[in-house]
């Protein structure tokens, strides 16, 4: 899995099965059921820590489910986007026909479904803030389509079940200038480059903030900056990143999550909870 995820690590899967339509994603899902072969869904692997030791399930791999299409209305356009295509491409497709509102999530690594599912947000813009509605999978291989509101969701959280899969979203976007779209989304990338540790792999952020509070400041005030555990580092550039600095283990970037957390704990008296998701340990 080390081949899959962004962080660089992780041993193997059962499967790795790649739907390319609707009708194929469900029915691979039902014929997984009744093999009583476990399974999870899977993106572009930016927020998940797979164990040394892999995991038992078979992975079902979206990516290829990345059909994206424009529908114009007066002022702007529904796009309709596959659960599986890049969120830093399609950003980058709205802005071409001047199509505004996800720009400051420009170059959040990772797929249209995972960012729907956590909700992800950059700069005061969250992906919620212009999604009406998702496809999604659920467990049995049905298909559901949901109509939401930005209300339904909150701090990276959505009303994506844990067991479920966004199979496609639609976004309503408004008519803006291409220019100023691009100087928006360069700015995000300049800022991005100054700030984060995109020279390593990494999972992005691994800690939720807590009450209004960035998670790094918490592990800046514990005196984890540059903190290593094996080759797994927490970045001199960001604390909430750890990153690999060419060599880590999986063990090693989750007893550094481990020891982060104890620290932040014992010297501040506050909980992080992990943003990234470990996948294969304890069992």
């Amino acid at each position: 899995m080390r081949r899959y995820t962004s962080m660089r690590v992780g041993g193997p899967a059962k499967l790795l099965l790649y739907p390319v339509d609707r009708a194929d994603i469900s029915a691979m899902v039902r014929r997984l059921n009744d093999g009583a072969i476990p399974f999870r869904f899977l993106g572009n692997g930016t927020n998940i820590i797979v164990s040394d030791e892999g995991i038992r399930e078979a992975l079902v791999r979206i990516t290829k489910m990345n059909r994206l299409s424009f529908q114009r209305t007066p002022g702007g356009a529904i796009a309709e986007v596959g659960g599986g295509y890049s969120l830093k491409r399609f950003i980058r497709e709205c802005a071409k026909r001047g199509l505004g509102g996800l720009e400051k999530l420009y170059w959040i690594p990772g797929s249209v479904g995972g960012g729907v599912r956590m909700n992800a947000g950059s700069f005061g813009q969250s992906i919620s803030d212009t999604l009406t509605g998702i496809d999604v999978l659920n467990e049995h291989g049905e298909i559901i389509e949901k109509e939401v509101r930005p209300e339904d969701f909150g701090y990276r959280a959505s009303p994506v079940g844990r067991h479920e899969c966004v199979i496609s979203g639609r976004f309503r976007l408004k008519a803006a200038d291409v220019k100023e779209l691009e100087r928006d989304m360069d700015c995000v990338y300049r800022e991005r480059r100054k700030n984060h540790p995109m020279e390593y792999p990494s999972a992005g952020s691994v800690f939720k903030g807590v009450s209004g509070q960035s998670a790094w400041w918490f592990v800046e005030k514990a005196g984890l900056r540059g903190y290593r555990i094996g080759d797994a580092c927490v970045s001199e550039k960001h604390t909430n990143f750890i990153v690999n600095l060419g060599h880590a283990k999986a063990r090693d970037i989750a007893a550094l999550i481990q020891k982060v957390k104890e620290e932040v704990f014992s010297k501040l008296g506050v909980k992080l909870e992990e943003e990234v998701e470990l996948w294969g340990f304890n069992g």
